[in-house]
């Protein structure tokens, strides 16, 4: 599997300014509040990946190396 360095950094600026924000919410207000924009965080970070799987997978069918066909 190919990974293009720049979509690499771009996720790895975004998971910085995700935790960078689960922080500083959590300093200024109590932890609980803290946990709760994480777990936000992580559930729309899951459905994301959830469509972007089944994107993917419906146009890898139509690919000729995708799954089920001839490579």
């Amino acid at each position: 599997m190919n990974f293009n360095e720049a979509a690499v950094f771009k996720w790895v600026l975004i998971v910085g300014a995700a935790g960078a924000s689960v922080i500083g919410l959590t300093l200024l207000t109590r932890p609980l509040v803290g946990a709760l924009w994480g777990l936000v965080l992580v559930i729309a970070g899951c459905v994301y990946g959830y469509r972007w799987t089944r994107e993917w997978w419906r146009n890898a069918k139509d690919r000729p190396d995708g799954p089920g066909g001839s490579a």
